[in-house]
């Protein structure tokens, strides 16, 4: 596959859907948490934000080399890089085990959904009209 050039538009789109996927990831972790507030959300934000722009924007760049709207491979792929990702974190915090907890699952599962749906509107609709 040869790969097109990446522009800088591509890149500040990709930054966006981060960013939007990581406020919305942000405020669903903390709804109905003791820590659900501004300051809470703006934490959780940078925090997801640097995982989404040093693992799924360089994985968004590469995919979108042939975008698709909605793919089902594309949100297997997320969701395998999200597992993967979410499990390494776990155990850095001292989670022996992550995989016997849902949680852990609704958190990788919701992080890799909402990425690959912000992708497919924003992303994907402005990589079809270039």
């Amino acid at each position: 596959m040869k790969l097109k050039s990446v522009d800088i538009d591509m890149i500040a789109r990709s930054l966006l859907t981060s960013l939007i996927s990581a406020i919305f990831v942000s405020m669903l972790q903390l709804i109905g948490s003791p820590y659900f507030s501004f300051f809470g959300i703006l934490i959780f934000t940078c925090i997801f934000f640097c995982f989404y722009l040093v693992i799924a924007s360089p994985l968004q760049i590469f995919l979108n080399q042939r975008p698709k709207k909605f793919s089902i491979l594309y949100l297997a792929i997320y969701n395998v890089f999200s597992g993967v990702i979410t499990g390494i974190v776990a155990m850095i915090f001292g989670i022996k085990n992550p995989f016997h907890s849902s949680e852990f699952y609704f958190l990788f599962i919701m992080c890799a959904f909402l990425f690959w749906i912000v992708d497919s509107i924003l992303l994907q609709k402005m990589m079809n009209k270039h």
